[in-house]
């Protein structure tokens, strides 16, 4: 009888993701006529958004409000975060440092993506590839998006749950907590805590993390409505409301009309039963962890409002749990599919506008968008129908288990 070969390093999955996802970001940052063709445009410098949470602060170092357009700032841009990162501006950093801050942020993100997701199979890594090197990842790497951070925070969050020590769960709702001081939706991300075996601990552990992140949410209170700024729906950007106000829902309405349309769809789904396991322990805490942290997030700024493309590296931490599912589920089959498309679809457009024949006329061309974007924001709604799915089947299975405990303990 023969042995059969080990395999080799070189195509190990997790070398196969990782160089992979290497070289495509290389490509990306070596040719700029591609990502002028495909819509990525650095403007003429990288690192932007470092570089505008650095003018900030050299703007509170020169006495001036950093909350008005601010001189310092390539774009004049106000500061449109919490206080928080002003204290970078305490530890000396200023935009001479741009490259320093915002070349951290960067490697912080990709070290963390790294380490908690781990390919098993060479067509889960070369599929895991397509998402990282897609254009609405490169966006967020091009200009070091201070949400590449939070990633990294919620990472050390991630890693603490997966044990099962009071400590290293204490750690995670620590993380929770940072990830909100600095960008206010990670607080979302207590979600995640409903995963925790035994009940008690779980119940203990989420109410410690909504104390905890709720306070911190509550001492910036008065600084969130900075990230809520308006985005227009444009190539690389995502938000419930973009479908809404095309279908001529007033900008005030589309939100809640989103949100209770996708409610309605997502629990359509759960009593049909596509979006059920979530809350199953038939798969390893750490994928379900993960694919909960990310599903919860994403939703949670689907709804929110209009948000750049960059908030899409969250589906990164969807692929463990979602690749190898795709054989028993249809809905997990179906976002496996779908997550390429989404995260690669503007591309398209912004491919052809490049090779549109004539100058195109603005009202045109706004048709021509217009039309793109009733062909395409379908296909996100079911990546965000199905996903909620999966979520509030969790928060159902959960309820059910206090409910049922609670009987327990009156029955005589």
């Amino acid at each position: 009888m023969t042995t059969p070969r080990p395999t080799s390093t070189l195509l190990h999955p997790r070398v196969i993701f990782i160089a992979g996802s290497l070289l495509v970001w290389l490509g990306w940052t070596l040719s700029t006529s591609t990502r002028a063709t495909l819509g990525l445009f650095d403007l003429g410098m990288w690192f932007l958004d470092s570089h505008a949470v650095l003018a900030a602060c050299d703007a509170v170092r020169a006495g001036l409000d950093p909350l008005v357009p601010n001189p310092y700032d390539i774009f004049k841009r106000p500061h449109v975060y919490s206080d928080w990162w002003l204290g970078l501006g305490q530890l000396g950093l200023t935009r001479d440092n741009n490259f320093l801050v915002g070349g951290s942020w960067v490697l912080g993100f990709v070290t963390a993506l790294f380490l908690t997701v781990k390919p098993r199979t060479r067509g889960e890594a070369l599929w895991l590839v397509l998402l990282a090197g897609s254009p609405p990842v490169m966006l967020g790497l091009m200009r070091a998006n201070n949400d590449l951070v939070v990633f990294a925070v919620l990472a050390v969050g991630l890693f603490a749950l997966r044990s099962g020590s009071a400590w290293r769960q204490g750690l995670a709702v620590v993380a929770v907590a940072v990830a909100t001081g600095l960008k206010f939706y990670p607080i979302a991300a207590g979600l995640v805590f409903l995963l925790i075996q035994p009940m008690r601990r779980r119940w203990i552990v989420t109410a410690a993390a909504l104390l905890v992140a709720g306070a911190v949410l509550w001492s910036v209170h008065d600084q969130v409505k900075r990230g809520a700024f308006l985005v227009d729906a444009e190539v690389y950007t995502m938000g419930a409301r973009i479908l809404m106000m095309d279908l001529g829902l007033p900008r005030a309405m589309a939100p809640v009309a989103a949100m209770g349309l996708l409610l309605l769809l997502a629990v359509v789904a759960v009593r049909r039963g596509w979006t059920s396991g979530l809350a199953r322990e038939d798969t390893a805490p750490e994928l379900r962890a993960m694919m909960t942290m990310g599903a919860v997030l994403l939703v949670f700024c689907f709804l929110a409002t209009v948000n750049f493309g960059y908030r899409w590296i969250y589906a990164l931490w969807l692929a463990p749990w979602l690749w190898p599912r795709r054989g028993e589920s249809m809905a997990a089959k179906i976002v496996v599919w779908l997550l390429p498309i989404v995260l690669w679809y503007d591309a398209l457009i912004a491919w052809g506008t490049v090779w549109w024949p004539t100058e195109i006329d603005p009202v045109i061309f706004e048709r021509v968008c217009l039309v793109w974007r009733f062909v395409t924001q379908p296909l996100v709604w079911i990546v965000m129908i199905l996903l909620t799915g999966w979520l509030l089947e969790l928060v159902w299975v959960r309820w059910r288990e206090v409910r049922d405990g609670f009987r327990g303990s009156r029955a005589p």
